[in-house]
């Protein structure tokens, strides 16, 4: 079934609030709005094995400081070996 273009529908008639978001086509993004940052290093995934209670423990300092367990774990690496 071929979309139909219902046009301004919704501009006179309270009661179809909505309605041209579900039937109208999405704007398409063209190539200049998007840029993809490229990063200063490449980042890699390593999985890191650790007792369950260390985990819980560094998911509760990082919900009190409002940061995540990576980051936690990342700012400790740096500072230990001065990356």
């Amino acid at each position: 079934m071929a979309k139909k273009n219902l046009g301004d529908i919704e501009d006179n008639n309270k009661n179809l609030g909505g309605v041209s978001a579900l039937f109208n086509s999405p704007l398409k993004e063209t190539k200049e709005t998007k840029q993809v940052s490229v990063p200063e290093e490449e980042i890699v995934t390593y999985p890191l094995r650790m007792k369950k209670s260390a985990l819980k423990a560094l998911k509760i300092l990082g919900a009190q400081q409002g940061i995540t367990v990576k980051d936690l774990i990342m700012s400790v690496i740096e500072k230990e070996y001065d990356l």
